[in-house]
């Protein structure tokens, strides 16, 4: 394992930020590389491509010994594939490699956008970079390669990095797997995968994401008449379809505590990951919950329903929610005439516990929602592909050292481990493919930065930190016999 100087090592960050990184990254925001669900021209476009090159091009100028290529093929979306020679004590030993992962493609622009923002405009106030994709998750090619860049810089030998960056990450990373299949043996067997594109609890420390959870979504149709009828002729007589998919709900979820009922979507949480919670919660304090964007009514602020900050955490990592999040046959307000609908669908989308046996959820759903249906009603489900969450191997003694130390140093407090509520499904494949890695599932998607949706933002002076702390951990991997 290297000798690092910390200070060498976050100056050279700094610049390398700053003079390089900061305005290519700004070029990224402006670039609309949506992903491929909300553009369906995107092969004709050709943004996604174009944004591959971009990253590609400024890798070679950065660090021309290595190799950046655009792979791309006839109906799945680009992806840029680069390998960076190691140096000093790790030149030759492809044994001891880092791999890196990120994505290009973007979600899509929202509304309401605050005054002088905007989706596809880079603007930097009070502190932040703002824009589409700035955190989630352009920023991660840039990262990568500047924090290797800033190694050599300091004076500090690096391992062998390699990347994947993908472009349909928004949309289900339907290709990874293909690109990792095909450059396997260009990857070979890394020791460290760094996964930048997860959170951060604060901006005062190093975070490791330790579980995500699983997901599953399904249309659930309800019909109750052939065609619709006049409200004054049918209501009262006719089931509402409305009214039978809330009964339908409550066999699945208890609305006033959120619970979801059906043992298949519970599990037992493992006492590590408790621990983790717990020592979250005391960091975090009471600002996890406050930081939320509550509406105000006559009677204060909507209330949370977790009582205090460690059962928020329980409940956002590791217990199955329900959320509607769609619907169809309702009418938008102006076209709302005096009718008794037909039928009605809800989307209802799905947070599973990180190991949640996923094979056991849409049975599960079926049963509940298809059997004894109410009014014997037509009900329907479409859809129901579970994906699977994940848990945090354990980690190594140089590894979870290498996480405090670079925290320490450039924070002043050791590194964290939280769970997502999110899911990222490709983590199980980089598992999978790399069976003795350790993994820094990390990120920079810390209070505010609104992924997704309007003012989307990056910390600047926390990134310029966490380029630092992604470089000390990348050294750190120590020499295998």
């Amino acid at each position: 394992m290297a000798t690092m100087d910390m200070n060498k090592l976050r100056e050279a960050a700094s610049r390398i930020w700053n003079a390089e990184t900061l305005p290519a990254l700004k070029t990224f925001v402006s670039r609309e590389s949506l992903s491929t669900d909300f553009d369906p021209e995107w092969e004709k476009h050709g943004i996604l491509n174009e944004v591959c090159r971009e990253a590609a091009a400024w890798g070679t100028r950065m660090l021309p010994r290595g190799t950046y290529d655009v792979q791309q093929e006839p109906g799945r979306t680009p992806a840029l594939i680069f390998s960076v020679p190691g140096t000093g004590l790790y030149a030759g030993r492809e044994e001891d490699t880092v791999f890196f992962y990120g994505h290009l493609d973007k979600q899509p622009p929202a509304t309401g956008w605050s005054e002088g923002l905007g989706p596809f405009t880079p603007v930097v106030r009070d502190g932040k970079l703002y824009g589409r994709g700035c955190s989630d998750d352009g920023y991660s090619v840039y990262a990568a390669l500047t924090a290797i860049r800033a190694l050599e810089d300091a004076g500090i030998p690096h391992p062998r990095a390699v990347g994947l960056i993908e472009t349909r990450e928004e949309s289900g990373s339907n290709d990874l797997e293909h690109y990792l299949k095909k450059n396997a043996a260009r990857f070979g067997s890394p020791r460290l995968v760094c996964v930048l594109d997860s959170g951060a609890g604060n901006y005062e420390q190093l975070w490791l994401t330790s579980s995500l959870r699983g997901a599953c979504a399904i249309d659930l149709n309800v019909r109750v008449l052939r065609q619709g009828m006049h409200s004054g002729t049918a209501s009262g007589v006719v089931p509402s379809s409305f009214d039978v998919l809330r009964i339908l709900l409550d066999r699945i979820q208890d609305p006033r505590t959120g619970a979801i009922l059906d043992p298949a979507f519970n599990v037992e949480i493992p006492s590590n990951r408790m621990d983790d919670l717990k020592k979250t919660a005391e960091v975090l304090g009471d600002g996890f919950i406050s930081e939320f964007p509550w509406a105000e009514g006559p009677n204060g602020s909507v209330q949370s329903r977790c009582r205090g900050t460690e059962e928020a955490l329980i409940a956002r990592c590791w217990k199955p929610t329900l959320s509607v999040t769609g619907a169809a046959g309702l009418p938008p307000l102006s076209m709302a005439g005096n009718s008794l609908r037909s039928d009605t669908t809800l989307r209802l989308s799905f947070r599973l516990p990180p190991t949640a046996k996923t094979e056991n959820i849409l049975p599960a759903l079926q049963k509940k929602l298809l059997t004894d249906p109410p009014f014997n009603a037509v009900v329907s489900i479409a859809g129901g592909d579970a994906l699977p969450g994940w848990n945090a191997p354990s980690e190594a003694d140089w590894f979870r050292s290498a996480c405090d130390e670079s925290s320490k140093a450039l924070w002043g407090k050791p590194a964290m481990r939280i769970g997502e509520g999110g899911s990222i499904p490709i983590l199980n494949l980089f598992e999978a493919q790399f069976p003795r890695a350790q993994f820094a599932v990390t990120g920079v998607l810390g209070p505010g930065s609104n992924a997704h949706n309007a003012d989307e933002s990056l910390d600047l002076a926390y990134t310029e930190k966490f380029i630092a702390a992604v470089g000390y951990l990348a050294a750190s991997i120590p020499e295998e016999a």
